[in-house]
């Protein structure tokens, strides 16, 4: 049963990678012309749409009530949905100018990424396995430095500090 539950999430997770990864490169290349803080923003709306009908068809606002009662959790919510916003926006900027590689690049590294954050925030153990993954990892940020001097693979930083630091929280 474990692995049978282990399997569909594998598949749920690659079916969401190749949703993000695909289907959503060629919507955001479509709609590239709207700009992508605009379509951001536009996510962002469409889906507290979606949230305000889901909790009233499954009556949920007891759990909607309870979070936001507290205020910590309010912290929270802010900058977690401020660091979603930013990789949206990233990754959005990226299909639209064509850095869809550089943006690659950052969720490539954000497990990585996350371990390492795993580490520094909640004392979590690095064995040599991770250890050695962290180290390629900035081997490879400092080699694509090296290798274009005029430019710093930006985007990719940003979408896995992004999504990473969201994970965190």
């Amino acid at each position: 049963m474990e692995n049978q539950k282990f399997n569909k999430g594998i598949g749920l997770t690659a079916l969401g990678s190749f949703w993000w990864g695909v289907i959503g490169v060629i919507y955001f290349k479509y709609i590239s012309f709207a700009g992508s803080i605009e379509v951001v923003i536009h996510r962002c709306v469409w889906t507290s749409v979606v949230l305000i009908i889901t909790t009233f068809y499954f009556t949920k606002w007891n759990i909607f009530f309870e979070i936001i009662k507290n205020k910590r959790n309010i912290i929270y919510l802010f900058f977690s949905s401020m660091l979603i916003f930013i990789n949206w926006a990233t990754w959005i900027y990226a299909v639209g100018t064509e850095k869809i590689i550089d943006a690659s690049f950052g969720y490539f590294i954000m497990p990585i990424l996350s371990v390492f954050l795993g580490y520094i925030f909640y004392g979590e153990e690095i064995n040599k396995k991770r250890s050695l993954s962290i180290f390629l990892v900035i081997v490879s940020i400092i080699f694509l430095i090296i290798k274009s001097f005029d430019s710093i693979p930006w985007v990719g930083i940003v979408v896995s500090l992004g999504w990473g630091f969201f994970n965190l929280f």
